[in-house]
């Protein structure tokens, strides 16, 4: 048994729940920002190459995804339905990505795409049932808050970790080459499996929804298709996903290539790591007053325009303070787009409960994920597409204005142009504090009925 429903966890619970994200941050670092450009400018890959790899995987995680989702939330061994998911696939994703960070010294597109597709295996297998155990450890709207926001500090702490390995003292450079990857992969194999297992060992198992039918995969489809505050809150989740995907795809040459200021990159995300983290009580008292979907429109709303000030920067030292100033606003908004998507989805899995008479977090975290991963691949691969068709080439020391156009496109133009779509959207969000209550009460009668 876990924790009563509405009970609020101990700090100690709170950091092992959150410990797991830590190292799945460090080990996820390189991807979406740094991969792609490691392999296009040191191993020679061709950026149409990265673009399919990275299309590839996203389709074979939108059939990976569900299953495990769903394979999670239907059986349970003598450790529970989640913990033993997480300690496996912490090690399969411990192997996939020493050699996919680790690679020999000439790489060709397939053994890119191969490691690719396992390291993303391992993560599914691993995350989805991890963060569908959140909505299981409380029932209480403002709690779920408060675990999503340990688990997003962890997170930050995980990425400031990888982006602070290219300053360490004994790196001649501190951008970012196949030796920093080397690290990343030294340090991920020590700290994935051991804090899955501190989480496993001192995290209870939480209150699994009682009011449950027989868990088919028939019968789970339509308790998706059919959760129409589901399928509002995953619009607007993959329309900022794919927002997201395309403007940290395309940092590393926007900073590298066009500002040229590659070893400033490491920096901006050692100095906006502990801003977003430090922000997020802010956030938190906010979404306390004015509710978590408004504070998730508010900070989309500020993360599109800050992203739009990085046109006036100039390439260049004269554009390093600047580009700090303005990466740093953008990571002291960032946080809410972790920690109150979980939060709200922790709450349409109570709905989900109290409609279809199931429980299906697993299924439904899974869907997120599968979207998160889908759109945020496809977001690189089309800030690639769209980088590469106009002309611009990594490789090359001065591009043409075309070539330049193109990467501006790409970051940060229509970026922000999609994030400032969902501002209305989610401001106006169906689920607040007040029905989500009325979920919960309703669901306690069904429970007491048996």
């Amino acid at each position: 048994m876990g924790p009563p429903a509405a009970g609020i966890l101990s700090r100690k619970v709170l950091a092992a729940y959150a410990a797991p994200a830590f190292s799945q941050a460090l080990i996820h670092g390189p991807v979406g920002t740094v991969i792609q450009g490691i392999y296009g400018k040191h191993f020679g890959v061709a950026l149409a190459s990265i673009a399919m790899v990275l299309v590839v995987s996203r389709i074979f995680d939108a059939i990976t995804d569900p299953i495990i989702g769903y394979l999670s939330d239907r059986y349970r061994t003598r450790w529970g339905r989640r913990k033993p998911w997480l300690v496996s696939g912490s090690l399969v994703a411990v192997v996939a990505c020493w050699y996919l960070y680790v690679p020999p010294e000439t790489v060709s597109g397939t053994y890119f795409l191969v490691w690719f597709l396992l390291a993303y295996l391992g993560w599914t297998i691993s995350e989805i049932p991890y963060r569908a155990w959140m909505a299981e450890l409380t029932e209480d709207y403002n709690e779920r808050t408060r675990i999503a926001v340990w688990r997003t500090f962890a997170r930050y702490l995980g990425f400031m970790a990888f982006y602070g390995i290219p300053l360490l003292p004994f790196f001649e450079t501190s951008e970012f080459t196949p030796e920093t990857l080397r690290v990343t992969a030294v340090l991920a194999a020590i700290a994935l499996p051991t804090t899955a297992l501190i989480a496993a060992l001192v995290v209870p198992e939480g209150t699994v929804g009682r009011a449950t039918q027989s868990m088919s995969l028939r019968a789970a489809l339509p308790a998706v298709v059919r959760n129409k505050p589901l399928m509002l809150f995953l619009a607007t989740f993959a329309t900022g996903g794919l927002a997201t995907g395309m403007a940290f795809g395309m940092l590393f040459f926007f900073v590298d290539v066009h500002l040229s200021l590659g070893g400033t990159l490491a920096l901006l995300f050692v100095l906006g790591g502990p801003i977003g983290a430090a922000a997020m009580p802010f956030w938190g008292w906010l979404a306390r007053r004015i509710g978590k979907q408004r504070t998730w429109a508010v900070a989309y709303a500020a993360s599109a325009s800050f992203l739009l000030l990085h046109l006036l920067i100039p390439a260049g030292p004269d554009g390093k303070f600047w580009l700090i100033a303005g990466f740093v606003m953008v990571f002291a908004v960032s946080s809410v787009g972790v920690v109150v998507p979980a939060a709200l989805l922790a709450d349409l899995v109570d709905y989900g409960r109290w409609k279809f008479k199931a429980d299906y977090a697993g299924s439904y975290f899974s869907i997120q994920t599968m979207v998160e991963k889908g759109v945020e691949g496809l977001g690189v691969a089309l800030g690639l597409a769209i980088a590469s068709w106009f002309g611009f080439d990594p490789q090359l020391s001065e591009q043409s204005e075309r070539g330049t156009m193109g990467l501006l496109l790409a970051f940060p133009i229509l970026p922000s142009l999609l994030t400032y779509l969902t501002v209305p959207i989610i401001w106006k969000f169906p689920i607040d504090e007040r029905r989500q209550k009325i979920i919960v009460r309703r669901l306690a009668r069904l429970e007491s009925r048996g």
